[in-house]
């Protein structure tokens, strides 16, 4: 079975200093992303989030994990984590602007698609 697991840090558990460290441009973020398997990289200025696919769902979320600590160390006390409906649930409020700096911004739905 397929699993969801969601990796990612945002300006409400990172400083900017840390967030600038983590954050990749599109070709970063697709270059990680493959290197990581059935997976997407969502990094903007306020949050970096790795989603990946997977039957083993803890192997992906160390992946994903190791992955972010390599550009920064320090991040990983700032990670947050989620599964399944959770981390869909998550990328929907994203996409919708909920979980924006300025709620209801509508600039991070054309980032993620």
């Amino acid at each position: 079975m397929m699993r969801l697991v969601l990796v990612g840090t945002s300006h409400h558990h990172a400083p900017v200093e840390i967030r600038e460290r983590v954050a990749l441009d599109p070709t970063e973020g697709a270059a990680l992303a493959a290197r990581l398997g059935e997976a997407v990289c969502l990094s903007t200025c306020n949050r970096t989030e790795i989603y990946v696919a997977a039957e083993d769902a803890d192997a992906a979320e160390e992946q994903a994990v190791a992955a972010l600590a390599a550009l920064e160390p320090d991040v990983e006390q700032a990670l947050y984590r989620l599964r399944d409906q959770a981390a869909a649930l998550h990328l929907f409020r994203v996409a919708a602007g909920l979980d924006s700096l300025v709620p209801g911004e509508g600039e991070i739905l054309g980032q993620v698609r």
